[in-house]
């Protein structure tokens, strides 16, 4: 008998084996899976600012106006599209929406659009105006305003 009861575990020893289950959850990985949630509420909080702070440019319709603006690029559905953002929204902020508008092929937008770009341009990194700067040599090239060429010129000369 005395065989039998030393290969037999203690109670102590059993419950050290549940406790390496992979099947129990420890309190440390619990305590990771909280550290998660939170992170990801921050960040929901702090987009739900962001937007609330950005005012009507904020809403969920100015996303979709916006994406629009980008999906339509290149189409007759664009110039439109240009004019219901602006007629809503006023100028965009963001440099690559800006750019496409200089692709709008209005005059009265383009300098609307130059105005914006003079006030965004301190804000600019590096590429950002290597970028602007090629697609306002493209437009000098190819408008037919000789104000609008000389804007354009005055302006990357700038840069």
């Amino acid at each position: 008998m005395a065989d039998y009861d030393d290969e037999r575990p203690s109670w102590r020893e059993i419950d050290r084996r549940r406790d390496r289950s992979r099947h129990v959850r420890s309190e440390r990985d619990k305590r990771d899976t909280s550290r998660v949630s939170d992170r990801w509420k921050s960040g929901r909080v702090k987009e739900a600012l962001e937007r609330l702070f950005k005012g009507e440019k904020g809403t969920l319709e100015h996303d979709r106006l916006h994406a629009k603006l980008h999906e339509t690029y290149g189409t007759d559905k664009f110039l439109p599209a240009v004019k219901a953002y602006l007629e809503k929204y006023g100028m965009p902020d963001d440099l690559s929406t800006l750019l496409l508008f200089l692709d709008a092929r209005d005059e009265a937008i383009l300098w609307k659009t130059l105005e914006k770009v003079r006030e965004v341009l301190p804000t600019l990194r590096e590429n950002e105006k290597e970028d602007l700067v090629r697609k306002l040599k493209i437009l000098s090239v190819t408008m037919k305003s000789k104000e609008m060429r000389s804007q354009l010129k005055e302006i990357t000369s700038s840069l």
